[in-house]
């Protein structure tokens, strides 16, 4: 049993405001960088510069922008969003993670356990989200290893040497612990929409989204299960 369809219609409206948000972010933590940047050091020319970081978040930005205009104009199949959601939950965490490679840590910089930007984005996602509990565990999975994978990368490219190969895993340990949390709520908001569906339903109808409110009762769209035909339901007050 899947979440009905109004919810799953709700989830496409989160979608979109979580993208448009995360357009906004990207390009609030660019420019504050910028400032940043010309408030340590206004005799620099580097907060003035370009470069691969403003790429990475320009890009991110053009992404979530793209997303927010599809989910918004696109009267496709709600269930398909929700991919998406997965989608855009590896694609930040590999933006975040590529800035790593690029823009390294100063040399001699201690490795130790710690949780991560990648960590944040898979704990809230299926929360706004909301997907079943095995695809955020792979799709959880595969964003929270893009901060180990960066790590090896600056490593393999002489940026940053931080030790042993394990030592990138170790330090974002945090973050797979964070998967698990994932699933935890991937899995209590998937069976509170199901119960709603199962307690929607009135006989051979299921119902759907209110359609009307008036003095005698309440107007529901619902849909036969067997003949999978729309219909109205009025419930008498």
């Amino acid at each position: 049993r899947d979440l009905p369809p109004d919810l799953l219609r709700e989830v496409s409206r989160r979608f979109a405001i979580l993208a448009l948000v995360g357009a906004s972010l990207w390009m609030i933590g660019t420019v504050a960088g910028h400032i940043a940047d010309w408030a340590m050091a206004p005799a620099s020319p580097r907060w003035r510069q370009v470069g691969p970081v403003d790429a990475i978040s320009g890009t991110a930005v053009l992404v979530s922008l793209a997303m927010f205009w599809y989910v918004s104009r696109h009267r496709g199949d709600p269930k398909q969003i929700r991919n998406f959601g997965l989608f855009y939950m590896i694609f930040t965490s590999a933006a975040l993670a590529l800035m790593m490679p690029v823009e390294p840590p100063p040399p001699n910089v201690p490795v130790f356990p710690m949780l991560s930007w990648a960590g944040a984005v898979v704990l809230m996602s299926p929360a706004i989200v909301p997907s079943t509990p095995v695809p955020t565990l792979f799709a959880s999975l595969i964003a929270v290893s893009m901060n180990p994978l960066a790590m090896l990368v600056a490593r393999a490219r002489g940026v940053w040497n931080f030790g042993s190969a394990s030592d990138a895993f170790l330090m974002h340990y945090p973050d797979y612990m964070l998967v698990g949390v994932a699933v935890v709520i991937s899995h209590v908001v998937t069976r509170l929409g199901q119960h709603v569906a199962k307690a929607r339903e009135l006989g051979s109808y299921e119902l759907g989204e209110l359609i009307g409110r008036g003095g005698m009762g309440e107007v529901y769209r619902a849909t036969h299960r067997m003949l999978a035909r729309p219909a109205a339901i009025k419930l008498i007050r």
